[in-house]
């Protein structure tokens, strides 16, 4: 058997990319089938990402359109896919890819012998002429990240032995392994620059009956495979930069890879893009900004965005969590909203802009003493003048705003943790020996005691934080109140 692998990883929603990497895969696979090759095209995992919008609105479709458009014959499932929309999101995704979704150790939290959701596969077995090519899967592990949607991604070498077997059972001569797990070098584990988590080093080491990783999650530019035992691992960068190439060369009668050359190929704006994938682009395009012109509501006034004050547009989604979490108050940053809502109609689109992201909506019973500390937090944190994510040009996140109920006094002139000055709800200065039912975002209540950047609340034991509408963002929530008031 001669076969070539095609794979690329992490395009994280680099969709004007995708015309000029199909160019390359084109003419790659066709130079491969010329020579008697066989070909899979693979993609490592993390196609998605929220902030690119046709990834973001449709949450991860557009991305399956486009890779089932360019020949993609299997996807592992990666964090951009299982972390940011939810459960009835990722079955959507997994139904809408016309090619396989694997992540062998995503489970059921209620059932760990069943995957996250229909239609996802642990493994595939490919029929290349006769070969038999086994290929499995496995994913990162992201804890209350994805436990939170109701799957968990479970320790990945008892699940990858489990599949080797299984594969093999199925008459598998070669087993190849499509990983979202990272490929991290020991020496760098060593010394606390990346991860110390199992990852691509590892499953060569631990099963040396896969014959070759192709990686994604690290987001290296492998130019020539790592050979870690008998087993080869490649990875091909990020953001659609470059195609990798692997070509085998391997004995039918044993399934052993004799001969191997692998290779990047550069993506760059000297690669022409193919007009079909471009055009199915632009029909992507089209239907997802059809998904943004649905009307929502009507604004009777103007809300603008500030970041030096309490936000009108922050105090207005503020004011929708206090009632659609029940809640006594809410608070949030005004930077989690980026533009203001203008007097009129209100679309999807406006809605969308103005509260971009994946920020989840959270609830809690704690006191007005918890209540003050994170206000005092919030006016303290350094990102309320500094951007919290530079790389991704995010403005900071500016002063807190409160429901329609709420009355904020603050000094930033004092020292940190004394800035407020007073704080009303309905009228009524705050107890700090009152339970209140808080709403707010999953930045600020949150149980991530261990990092003081996102410990506003101060958690006591038994205190819990709900998610609300688990599956839904921030803007949908905002919007289903929007469209069920009609005016506001």
């Amino acid at each position: 058997m001669r076969l070539t692998l095609l794979h690329f990883n992490d395009l994280h929603g680099r969709l004007d990319q995708l015309p000029r990497l199909f160019t390359l895969i084109d003419r790659q696979r066709a130079a491969a089938r010329r020579a008697g090759r066989a070909v899979l095209i693979l993609d490592g995992g993390d196609s998605s990402d929220r902030n690119c919008w046709e990834s973001d609105i449709t949450k991860g479709r557009a991305n399956m359109t486009l890779l089932g458009a360019m020949g993609v014959q299997a996807s592992v499932v990666g964090n951009g896919e299982a972390l940011q929309w939810g459960r009835r999101a990722l079955e959507q995704l997994v139904a809408a890819a016309p090619f396989p979704m694997l992540a062998a150790n995503l489970a059921d939290c209620a059932d760990p012998a069943r995957l996250a959701v229909p239609g996802l596969q642990a493994s595939h077995l490919f029929d290349l002429d006769g070969f038999r090519l086994g290929l499995t899967s496995a994913t990162a592990r992201y804890g209350a990240g994805y436990t939170r949607f109701g799957y968990d991604a479970l320790d990945p070498l008892p699940v990858l032995r489990r599949e080797i077997e299984s594969l093999r059972a199925g008459g598998a001569q070669l087993i190849l392994l499509l990983s979202h797990l990272g490929a991290f070098p020991p020496e760098d584990r060593q010394s606390g620059r990346v991860p110390n988590e199992f990852n691509d080093y590892d499953a060569a080491q631990a099963c040396p009956e896969i014959a070759v990783i192709v990686g994604g999650h690290s987001h290296l530019a492998l130019e020539t495979p790592v050979k870690v035992g008998e087993t080869l691992i490649v990875q091909a960068g990020h953001y659609g930069r470059w195609l990798g190439q692997l070509d085998l060369e391997i004995d039918d009668a044993t399934g052993r890879v004799t001969a191997y050359a692998g290779q990047l190929h550069a993506c760059g704006d000297g690669v022409p893009a193919d007009p079909t994938i471009s055009a199915t682009l632009e029909l992507v395009r089209e239907e997802a900004a059809r998904l943004l012109d649905a009307p929502v509501a009507v604004a009777r006034r103007d809300f603008p965005h500030t970041l030096d004050a309490p936000s009108p547009v922050a105090g207005l989604v503020a004011e929708a969590l206090r009632q659609v979490c029940h809640a006594d108050l809410a608070l949030l940053f005004s930077g989690f909203a980026k533009r203001g809502l203008a007097a009129g109609p209100i679309r999807r689109r406006d809605l969308y802009e103005a509260l971009p992201g994946s920020a989840h909506v959270t609830a809690a019973e704690v006191s007005g003493a918890q209540i003050a500390r994170m206000l005092n937090r919030m006016l303290a944190s350094k990102y309320r003048t500094e951007s919290f994510n530079p790389h991704r040009g995010e403005p900071p996140l500016g002063l807190p705003a409160g429901s329609d109920n709420v009355e904020i006094d603050f000094d930033l002139a004092r020292p940190a943790g004394e800035q407020l000055t007073a704080c009303r709800v309905d009228g009524v200065a705050l107890d700090p020996a009152r339970r209140y039912r808080l709403a707010s975002t999953f930045y600020t209540l949150n149980d991530i005691a261990d990092d003081p950047e996102y410990d506003f609340v101060g958690l006591e034991p038994g205190q819990a934080i709900e998610m609300v509408r688990v599956e839904d963002v921030l803007w949908e929530v905002v919007e289903d109140w929007l469209r069920a008031r009609g005016t506001v």
